[in-house]
């Protein structure tokens, strides 16, 4: 396989991830309101680890991927949440 083919499928094996985990978080949400208080409150601890892991590498941490990162995650969290407001953690 050569890159490019293997660029297309990773690209399509994280998109059928992100199908998956923010369509098992959403039902779960939906089902009890607690399981959907702890899928926010994941979603909160995996911007602050990105966050920190940033203020830990300090220069070497390249900004762009630091956003985009965070980005990702409140596009997840919209997705599994169905919050159509505002992202918490505002680019």
């Amino acid at each position: 396989m050569d890159h490019d083919e293997e660029i297309a499928a990773l690209g399509a094996e994280t998109l059928a991830l992100q199908a998956i985990l923010t369509n098992v978080l959403l039902q779960l949400g939906k089902e009890d309101v607690v399981l959907a208080l702890a899928i926010r409150r994941g979603f909160d601890d995996a911007v602050n680890e990105i966050e920190d892991l940033a203020i830990r590498l300090g220069k070497a941490a390249r900004p762009d991927h630091v956003v985009k990162d965070v980005r990702i995650i409140e596009e997840l969290r919209t997705a599994s949440l169905g919050d159509r407001d505002k992202p918490k953690h505002a680019i």
